[in-house]
């Protein structure tokens, strides 16, 4: 895998392609989000309309700290309390980052190279491992004790 500059530059050179046309992404991320099983109550188009650039920042700000996880990790909490008001459960963010790669693909076409995607879900995996640690407590850390004690009962 690149360094965190290489991925961050990446990122930051692909989000600058789709921002001309962000309402267009947003719409479509939309759509993707509709054809995803949510139990969370998508926000409406006129919503999205409304907050389409304070999206752009949010993911253009979350990219440009990704190599900084204590800078990112307070803004992805603060995020995740908005998500959490619409009743986002644990599935629904596995589904979010689906739809947001699928939308990715969409609007980026041939920019969308095996690198680019691999930094992309580098990315939201940082997201979804802050997200959901932060509303339901989870980890996808175990204990090194836990480990071995499992391995030996098995």
């Amino acid at each position: 895998m690149k360094s965190n500059t290489e991925n961050k530059k990446q990122l930051m050179k692909s989000i600058n392609i789709i921002k001309p046309n962000f309402h267009c992404f947003a719409f479509t991320f939309q759509m993707q989000l509709k054809r995803q099983p949510l139990i969370m109550k998508c926000p409406s188009s006129e919503d999205l309309n409304k907050n389409c650039y304070l999206l752009y920042c949010a993911l253009e700000r979350t990219i440009m700290h990704i190599d900084n996880l204590r800078a990112v990790t307070p803004f992805i909490q603060h995020h995740a309390n908005n998500l959490s008001k619409l009743g986002l459960n644990h599935q629904d963010v596995s589904l979010l980052c689906s739809a947001f790669i699928a939308t990715l693909k969409i609007h980026l076409k041939h920019d969308m190279t095996p690198s680019l995607e691999q930094s992309w879900r580098y990315a939201i995996r940082v997201f979804s491992n802050i997200v959901t640690s932060y509303l339901f407590n989870t980890s996808n850390v175990v204990s090194l004790t836990e480990y071995c004690e499992k391995q030996l009962s098995s």
